[in-house]
Order: structure tokens, then sequence, then C-alpha cells
């Protein structure tokens, strides 16, 4: 991706006058000085306006800067951009190719040109190219290190040392001696790496939330230790000794003591150091500990270009950018003031002096000024429609000539190829008749042998009839002597007529067996039809159950439903006994008139109770229906009942039968029902239906007599009539008796017919009989059946027979018919013999058909020898012809082509004649308009006064006055005038303070307008030096950021186990791409922003960054990317990215890596730290890299075995490298 030229753009709350400035350069054109028109003395001018005159010479002010990639290619890490560094004074310097300073944006505008047609030629025009940013690199001292680490060493403000104590893990003393360049911090989890990244922000005097996790000073003191320290040795500036800043660390009173060159110093002291070198913790651009990686994702937009500016680029990015914000701001609320003052000024304005003679002189001024500026546009436009006219004239005449040489060139060769044509066509006339002539004598001779083979054919069919005719007489003859032998007539006529008898009697048995059949399938239909009477009674009945279902489901639907789950053969299945249906389904009363009696000992709740067999068909019930949803898919509420069946649970009656009948009681209440033995018994233990008696006949009653009976057993209930008479033994005292009564009405719950038992019964005893004389039918059906296939049989072998001996009587009679027809036929053939010996011979006409045969070959011969002849002149006459023709072909093509090409050009000279034509129509049309509108502003203006004037001066030069608001305003004037009368003699007093205010208020527009112009000018200025340094700083790194995807990195020198095209993958080939921009351009400062735009699949666009959008290890992959394109240009001395590869898988971390080495291991880059437990295998290594294996903790053996392990291991590797 080539580096974007990037052009001043202002944002959008910049003043007004500035865009029309803006825009009135970008409708200049730019010519060379000798293409002035004498025309502009002509120009209609407005005396006493200034004017904004267009420039007539000059070269264009900004042009978008086209970098090709070849160029990109041709350059070399050292002649690109190079890392943002300060100079000697801590200055940063942005200059052009040729060491000059940069235009302000302001001098940098767009000319609005599209691109022309390829064949227009291009206007002279000069070029600002902007240089790709190079700033100076910071100083290095050259005696640091190593020799042979060439050139430069650590710049200052990066990290030499580092010295823990007591610091988190770290026990003993342990001190770190980072590279000036790329340092790799290695080692497994929880060996301490990470906190060597905590130790440079505490050590420095960050705010402990750039670690994040720790709030307090005294976590990173070690524990079971009161004290710690952190001591860090930073490289000094260019003749000043390092600096090593020490922080002591007091866990028991979470205190901190600071030391500076062993010197006691404040924190304030510390910082003012730190941020003197311009180290920046707190940046995430510039360092980004472990548990802050995902915050550079989560980062908005805004504060990302914040955090580049503080880190990256021009040192003075930041304070400009700030500047711009404060500055942009207050210009905005300035001119919004200006703004309504000035809106309420011409509202006092408009008040005081109905301005209708000054708006009627400013209307054709502003007309005028449109017409002029369309007529200038127009002019300049004009210049480059002519130019192009003439030289595409210029530039067509050499075609023209060689299109009519072509033309001529074409016709000759047509002439000759017509005449070649002419003569070939002549002689194949003549060959054509020739071979007409041959192939006539073709057919005449094929005419000829076929009459010739006829004749033979005909013979031969002769021949074979009379030898066949022969063999035939023959075999006639040797038939007629020896006649065919045939089977006895009389012996065949006895077996037909015993064939007939056994098939009589074989019939006979059949019909009676068919007679048999019908009469059983009689009876059968007959039981089918009385079981299907009785089944159609019984369901009848059933439907009586069925209106009580819908009845009981009326007023409870959760009873209804789980009878119906009971009725269902699998729930009957689940449960050992059978769970009885409520009584108000399974209890009848034969006897209505004891409904009434029967309903009032019965509540609605015994009603509705199922009654159960067992204990665990109760529980069962319960659990499926009440406790659960599994039978109905809720939970419903019904009523259960179970108790076991023994006789001492129940009380036997009050009274015996003769007493019963002696005190007027039809009966027990037990008596009158029937239903279910289970039911009887819920009745009975529940309800004790068995105890209490009932006398429908009230008078005949004895309740005195009854309810002695019934105390001297304890406690009952009777019925007498229509009233319920309750007898009970009080439980203290002397235990008297007590009688209550209360009337019976009408039934509530048992409100159904009743089903007759006996019928249902007789009905059931029906259908069962029907049922087995149907299987009895069914067994002799099977009897039947056997006979019947049997009796088959038997017919089956009687019309075999019968047909047999029909097949035998029809056989003898066919074989006498035959023999005796054998003589007529001998006498036809033996004429037909005859008449064949008898024709005539085939020699005459077979020799006259081979006379003819051979004059018309000879003939033939003739003709083919003058047909060969006339080919052979045909073929020369023809390739002569194609010869020509191939000629005319080429010129033909040449000449379409040249025509085509032509007629593209002449096509674009039409345009361009026409062009010219209209526009050139257009200038005098406007001009005329121009001078017209002029006399039409002098004649309004003469009667204006000197302060009139000015004002129309000040309207006509007003960048926001156009002609539609110029006309609104007339007529808003004219309107106020008409409307203006004066009552009272107070108006003028009024109209004089109104003018007072009027000039207080013009003397505080000027003030802020004056302020105005001083910010909006500050703003420019600010932003001359702001936006290019920006703009240059994002390309810069957009480029880099683009080129790490597409793996077009600069590459250095480099150590490697491996140079296997498989160990230098491209993030590209994986479908990775990304993209950095400036967004927000045209809105306010403090909303400019910074976008990162990435893709990891070649099927997807590319995405804005968010912590949202992409997954961990993308946006892993991508902050490692923006950071190392950022390198080359950092201000700081020294990043860190710590675990940032986590989450990456290997292809994507195998080119970070590789990337990452090639950036930070350049001349010109700082010190970076990458903290990480792992790396791949296999990767590249550069001489400058520092590697620090972190072995810390209490699973690693002691410091003196551990660097002999290393030693002997690199040894080792060194060893197998060399081999």
């Amino acid at each position: 991706m080539p580096p974007a030229s990037v052009k001043a753009e202002r944002a959008s709350s910049r003043p007004s006058n500035l865009k029309q400035e803006r825009a009135s350069r970008s409708s200049r054109r730019v010519v060379s000085s000798d293409d002035e028109n004498d025309d502009d003395n002509d120009e209609p001018q407005v005396n006493g306006y200034s004017q904004d005159e267009p420039t007539q010479s000059g070269v264009r002010e900004d042009q978008d800067e086209d970098e090709s990639d070849d160029e990109d290619d041709q350059g070399t890490p050292n002649n690109g951009r190079k890392r943002t560094r300060l100079n000697e004074q801590g200055d940063s310097v942005h200059r052009n190719s040729k060491g000059k300073a940069r235009a302000s944006p302001s001098e940098e505008e767009d000319d609005g040109e599209g691109e022309e047609d390829d064949d227009q030629q291009e206007e002279p025009s000069q070029e600002v190219v902007r240089q790709p940013l190079k700033l100076e690199p910071m100083w290095r001292d050259p005696d640091d290190g190593l020799v042979e680490l060439t050139p430069g060493r650590y710049v200052a403000g990066s990290i030499v040392r580092v010295k823990l104590w007591n610091f988190q893990t770290y026990e003993g003393p342990a001190e770190v001696f980072p590279g000036p360049y790329l340092n790799l911090l290695l080692g497994p989890n929880g060996s301490g790496k990470s906190t060597i990244a905590s130790a440079i922000a505490v050590g420095l005097g960050f705010s402990l939330s750039n670690i994040g996790g720790i709030a307090t000073i005294d976590k990173f003191v070690r524990i079971g230790a009161d004290k710690g320290f952190v001591e860090i040795e930073i490289k000094g500036r260019k003749g000043m000794r390092n600096t090593i800043i020490k922080r002591e660390m007091n866990s028991k009173n979470r205190s901190s003591t600071w030391w500076m060159n062993t010197k006691s110093v404040s924190m304030k002291e510390v910082v003012a150091k730190v941020k003197d070198f311009n180290i920046q913790v707190d940046n995430l651009c510039a360092f980004i500990p472990q548990n802050r990686v995902a915050e550079f994702a989560a980062m908005t937009a805004e504060d990302l270009l914040v955090r580049t500016e503080q880190a990256a680029g021009d040192s003075n990015l930041y304070t400009w950018h700030q500047k711009l914000i404060e500055d942009g701001a207050e210009l905005q609320k300035i001119s919004a003031d200006v703004e309504a003052e000035e809106g309420q000024l011409k509202h006092l304005e408009a008040r005081n002096q109905p301005q209708v003679e000054l708006w009627e002189a400013i209307v054709p001024a502003v007309e005028y000024k449109t017409s002029r500026a369309a007529y200038m546009d127009a002019k300049e436009e004009l210049k480059p429609l002519y130019q192009r006219f003439t030289a595409l004239q210029d530039r067509n005449g050499p075609m023209h000539d060689l299109k009519k040489q072509l033309a001529e060139e074409k016709q000759t060769l047509s002439d000759r190829r017509d005449q070649a044509d002419q003569r070939s066509r002549s002689k194949w006339k003549e060959l054509s008749k020739l071979q007409g002539e041959c192939g006539k004598q073709e057919e005449l001779l094929e005419e000829h042998a076929k009459k010739l083979e006829g004749i033979a054919d005909r013979e031969r069919k002769k021949r074979s009839k009379i030898q066949r005719l022969k063999e035939e007489i023959q075999s006639l003859e040797e038939r007629i002597a020896n006649p065919p032998e045939v089977e006895d007539e009389a012996a065949i006529e006895a077996d037909v007529t015993q064939a007939r008898q056994q098939k009589g009697a074989v019939q006979a048995r059949w019909d009676d067996l068919q007679q048999r059949l019908r009469e059983h399938a009689d009876v059968t239909a007959g039981h089918k039809v009385e079981l299907e009477h009785a089944q159609k009674e019984m369901e009848e009945l059933g439907n009586v159950s069925s209106q009580r279902l819908q009845q009981l489901r009326r007023f409870d639907k959760d009873c209804a439903d789980v009878v119906e789950w009971l009725r269902k053969p699998e729930t009957r299945a689940r449960f050992q006994q059978e769970i009885a249906e409520p009584a108000f389904l399974s209890l009848d009363i034969p006897d209505p008139k004891y409904r009434d009696q029967i309903d009032s000992l019965i509540n609605r709740t015994q009603v509705k109770t199922f009654v159960c067999g067992c204990t665990e068909d109760y529980k069962l019930l319960n659990k499926l229906v009440t406790d659960s949803d599994e039978a109905l898919g809720r939970r419903a509420r019904i009523t259960t009942w179970f108790r076991p069946r023994t006789g001492e649970q129940v009380t036997p009656p009050p009274m015996n039968p003769e007493q019963m009948k002696a005190f007027g009681f039809d009966g027990y209440a037990i008596d009158f029902i029937a239903g279910p033995d289970a039911v009887m018994w819920f009745l009975k233990r529940e309800v004790n239906l068995h105890r209490t008696a009932i006398g429908l006949d009230h008078s005949k009653v004895k309740e005195a007599e009854a309810i002695e009976a019934i105390t001297a057993t304890g406690q009952a209930n009777f019925i007498a009539g229509q009233t319920l008479f309750r007898v009970s033994r009080s439980r203290y005292g002397r235990q008297l008796s007590q009688t209550s009564s209360v009337p019976i009405n009408k039934a509530q719950n048992l409100l159904f017919e009743a089903i007759d038992t006996q019928y249902k019964e007789q009905l059931e005893a029906k259908i069962q009989d029907c049922q087995k004389a149907l299987a009895t039918q069914r067994d002799r059906d099977q009897e039947l059946s056997a006979e019947q296939t049997a009796a088959k049989a038997e017919v089956e072998a009687c019309r075999t027979q019968m047909e047999a001996v029909q097949k035998r009587k029809g056989k003898r009679a066919k074989l006498l018919a035959e023999h005796n027809a054998l003589g007529t036929k001998l006498g036809g053939e033996r004429k037909r013999l005859e008449l064949e010996l008898q024709g005539a011979s085939f020699e005459q006409e077979k020799a006259k058909a081979k006379s003819d045969l051979a004059k018309v070959a000879e003939h033939r011969a003739k003709l083919a020898v003058q047909a060969t002849e006339a080919a052979r002149n045909t073929l020369r006459l023809q390739a002569q012809s194609t010869h020509l023709a191939i000629q005319w072909l080429q010129v033909h093509t040449n000449l379409e082509a040249l025509s085509k090409l032509s007629n593209t050009q002449d096509s674009a000279l039409t345009r361009a004649h026409h062009a010219y034509e209209t526009k050139k129509g257009q200038i005098d049309e406007l001009k005329q308009d121009a001078i017209n509108k002029k006399a039409a502003h002098d004649a309004a203006s003469r009667n204006l006064t000197p302060q009139q004037n000015e004002k129309a001066a000040v309207q006509y030069n007003d960048p926001d006055m156009d002609i539609d608001q110029a006309r609104e305003t007339l007529e808003s004037a004219r309107a106020q005038l008409e409307t203006i009368v004066i009552h009272d003699p107070g108006v003028i007093k009024v109209y004089n303070d109104r003018a007072k205010q009027i000039d207080d208020l013009k003397a505080v527009v000027k003030g802020k307008r004056a302020k105005e112009e001083n910010f909006r000018k500050s703003v420019q200025r600010t932003h001359a030096k702001w936006y290019p340094a920006l703009s240059d700083l994002i390309a810069g790194i957009g480029e880099k950021f683009s080129n790490s995807f597409s793996g077009k990195v600069h590459s250095f020198p480099l150590s490697s186990v491996s140079d296997d095209a498989e160990m230098r993958p491209s993030l590209q080939a994986i479908g990775c791409a990304g993209e950095v921009r400036i967004g927000n351009q045209d809105g306010p400062y403090d909303k400019w922003k910074i976008e990162i735009w990435v893709k990891f699949r070649s099927d997807t666009p590319l995405c804005m960054l968010t912590a949202q959008r992409q997954s961990g290890g993308e946006r892993s992959l991508t902050t490692i990317m923006y950071l190392m394109a950022m390198t080359e240009y950092f201000r700081v001395p020294f990043s860190l990215v710590d675990e940032i590869n986590q989450g990456m898988d290997s292809r994507a971390e195998r080119v970070v890596h590789n990337q990452l080495v090639n950036v930070t291991c350049n001349g010109d880059s700082g010190q970076y730290f990458m903290v990480t437990p792992k790396l791949l295998q296999n990767l590249h290594y550069h001489e400058r890299m520092r590697v620090l294996v972190v072995c810390n903790g209490e699973g690693f053996p002691a410091e003196d075995e551990v660097v002999t392990n290393l030693k002997a291991t690199l040894k080792k590797r060194l060893a197998a490298g060399r081999a």
C-alpha cells in the first residue's frame, strides 16, 4: 500500500469565509502565462465593490501525489520513512526532500478536476509533492554495550538495569540487564516475568492503575517481608550520567521512600524526571501490561489518536491538538455569539429603517455578481476545450492520408480479384457441364448393367421354380401312396360317453355343496344381525354414561380428565386392581322415587371420590395425578379413598328387618342403589348408607320408636318422607340422646337417569351368545371350504378328461381330410410345371444387353479425359483468385482497424468541437446577462446615499448572500414599509433610541469580530502545523500496518535455525488485511480519531477494531501489529508488551514474532520488551536481540546450575548448527 498523500482539510467548525475562499480557489484553473485572454479587459465591473479576481497565471496550489508501488519497492530500509526521533535539542523537525519547510494547509487546496480521456493532452502544471515523514533519530551513546553491535546503543531514557529485592515473587536481590533493542523475557507461568513489567511501572512512579489488579503499594512487597525496593537505572542524555531511581516500599504503613542517584527526593521530582525522558508507562500505545491487553481494543478511537500523538511522531502533536480543541471550541462559541448579535443588529436596523431603496439596488448587484462568477468560470472552462479541439485536428491528419491510400489499394485488388473470379467461374461452368455428361453416362451404364443382372436373375429363378415343382410333385405322389394311420372311431365315442357320465355325477355333488354353503351363510348373517342389534342397544346405554361424564366435566374438569385417563388400556395396566370411578358415574338409583333421599345423604366431594382397591394403587394414583404432571401434563386436584375390607370396621344396622317393617320404613338407603362393589363398600364405610333407614310415607314412620332403637345402638340417621333425622348420644353426663331434623331438598348431585342393570346384563349375555355362535359358524366355514376345494378338484379333473377325448376326435378327422385333398393338389402342380417348361430362352436378350453396355462405357471414358483437363485449368485459376482475395482481406482488415481508430478520434474531435462551440455560446449569453444586470444596478443605485452605498457593498461582498436571500429581504422590506403608519408622536424618540442601540451593538459586534478573527487565525496556524504532521504520521503507520499483514516488511540479517519457506508464513496468505485511517475529519477537533480496520478471513470485508467484534486472539494480533507499525515513529525511549501473543494461532504468532524482530532490531529502533511464557520453534532471531530467561521460584535449581545448563545447551545447539 503506497503512502497516502494527505491534503489539508478543515473541520466543520471553522469559519465560513475560509470555506468560501477554498471554494473560490478550487474553482480556479491553472494555465501558463501565454494563455491569458484579452477579453478580460471587457468584463463589466461594479463601481465601488471589491471583486474576487481569478488568477490568470501561476501553478496549481495542491495536487495529490501519486506514488507507484515500483518506487516503494526500489527503496531500502535506510532511505524510507525513519523512526520519529528527537534531535539533540529535543525538537521534532519536518522537512521535505529539499530541506525546505512544509507549505501550510491554507495553501494546499484540491483543484477539483477529474481525469480526462487518455487521448487528451495534459496541461502544463507544477505539483507540490509531500515527502515521506523523516524525523531525526534519537541520540544513542556509541560507547555503550558490545562493540560489534553497531551502529549505536542505548537511547536516552531507556532502561539499562532493573534490581528487585523482596518485590512480589522475588526474594533476594535480582538484577535484570536489558539490551538496547528487542528484549524477550521468557519463563514459565508464575516465574515473575510480569513482575518485572510491574516493577518498571512502580519504580518509575506511575499510578498503580496502569498495572491493574493491585490497589495499594504494600501488595508489591513479598509476603512475609516488611520492606522491599525497586531500583531502575535509566540511560542519561548526551554528556550526562545515567539516572538511578530507587523506590523503597514499607508494607506496614503502606509508604514509599524515593531516591535519585543516592539522594532522597520526593515522588514529584521523580515523576518530573521521568516525564523529562518522555517515558510513558501510562500510555497503552507504549506500555501494555498483561492484564491490560484487552483495554487496547476497548480504547475509544478518539483516545487512541491522543495516545498515538503522545507516543509517536512530532513531539508537538499532542500540544497542537489540545490547542486546536480549546481554540476551536472558543471560536465556535464566539462565532455563535457574533451570529446571534448580528441577527439582532439586522433586526433592529430593519425595524428602524425600511430599506426598500437599498435592497432594490442590492438585488441587481447580487444578480450581477452571480452572472459574472458564472461568466468567469465559463471563460476558464473554454480554454482547455479549444486546446483539445486544435490538438485533435493536428493529430488526425496523417491518419486520414493513410486511410485514403489503403482504400485505393483495396479497390485495385478488388478489381483484379473480380476478373480472376470471372475466368474461374467460366472454367467452372465448363467443368460442371462435362461432369454432368459423365454423370448421365454413368447412370446409363448402371442402368444397362442392372438390366443384364435382371436377365440372369430371372433365368436363375425359373430354373429354381422348375426344380421345386418337380420335388413337390414327387412328395405328393408318395403321400397319396401311403395313407395315414388313425384311431378307431368307436373307441373314441365310448370314451366320450364315459366322460359325460362322470361329469354329471360330479356336477350333482357340486350343486348340493353350493346349497349347503348358501344355507350356512344365511345362518351366519342372522347371527351377525342379532349381534349388531345387541351392540347398538349397548351403545345407547353407554351414551347415558357419556352424558354423565360430560355433566361431571362442567363442574369438575380435573375429575373428568382423570376418568378418561383411567379408561385407557395402557393406564389400567399400570395398576394392580381396578380403580372404581366416582359415584357420580358408577352409581345407579333404579327407583327414581328415592333420588332426593339418596342425594341428601351423599355430599359433592363423596360423589367425586375415586375408590382404590389397594394401598399401592392409592399411592400411585396420588403420585401420578396430584403430586406430578405425569398423567395429565398438569397437576390435578381429585379426591381418592382406600380402606382395607374387614367386617369389624363396619358398624351393623341399628334395626333388624322386622323392626324396620314395624316402624314403617321401606328399607336402608343401601338397598335402593346399585353400583360397583368398591363404591358400595365406600358408601357403607364412609357414608353409612347401610345404617340409614328410609320411609317415603312420613305418616307410617314411627319416629319415637325409631329414635329409641337407634339410641340403643349408638347413633344413626333415618328419613321419614322429606325430612332427615340425625340421632346421636351426648358424650357427657347421662349421655342423653339428641335428635335434629332438616328438610330434604331436590337432588343436586345425582341428577341422572338410572341405567337398567338387568337389561344391560341381558344384552351382554346376548352378545356373548351371538359371538359364540359366530365362532361355531367360523369353524363350520373351514369345513365347508375344505369340501368345496375337493369338489373343485373333481370338476376340474372331469373337464380335463373331456377336453382330451375331444382333442383325439378332432385330430382323427383332420388327418382324413388332409389325405383326401392330396390328389387335387397333385394335379395343379403338374399343370404349373408344364407351363414353366414351355417358356422362351434368355440367350438373345443377354447378348443385346451386353452390346449396349460396351457402347456406353466407351463414350463415358472419352468424357472423363475431357473433365480432367478442365479441372486442372479451374484449379489454377482458383488459386490465383484466392491469392488476390487474401491480399484484399489483409488490406481490408488494416483499413477497418484504421477506420475504427479514425472514427474514435473523429468522434472525440466532433465532441470537442461541439463542446467548444456550446461553451462559447454560453459565454456570450452570460456576458450579455452580466451587462444587463450591471445596467439595472447602475439605474437603481443613482439615488443612494454614501451610507447606503457602503451597506450595499457589505451585502455584495458577503459570501453567504445569494440571490434568493436578497430577493426575500427586498420583499420583506417592502411589506414592512407598507405596514408603517405613525399614530404616536413618540415614535421619533423610539427611532432615535433604537439608532443609538444599533450603534452600540455595532461596536460590540466589531470587537467580537476581531476576537473571532484572531482565534480563526490561531486555529489556521495551529492546523497548518498539526495536520500535515499528523497525516504523515498516520500515513506512515498505516502503510507499515498494511504491509505487516501483506508480509511486505523490511528485512535485516537474521539468525534462524531454519530458512525453510514454511517457516516464513504471510498473514495475507491466510486472509488477513488491515488499514489505519483518520476518522471524523469534518467534525470538531476533539472528535477526530484513529480507526483501525482489519479482517482475518479472505471472504469477509474490513471491519473496524472494537472490543466486541473480534476475538481475543484477533485483538491481540491487531494490537501488536499497530504497535509495531508505530515503532519507527516512537518518541518514547522504551516500549513493553506482556503476553500479547497469547490467544494467537501458530501461524499468526510466527509472523508476529518475525516481523517484531525485523522492526525492533533496526539500527534506529528503541528499546523494546516482549514478555511471553513460551515461543514456537524455528523462529527468526537477530544478533541485536537479548533473550532474558527468568528462573525464579521454588522449582528452579541454583543459579550456578542454571547457568551451567544453559551454556551446555547453547554449545550443543551451536555444534549441531555447524554440522
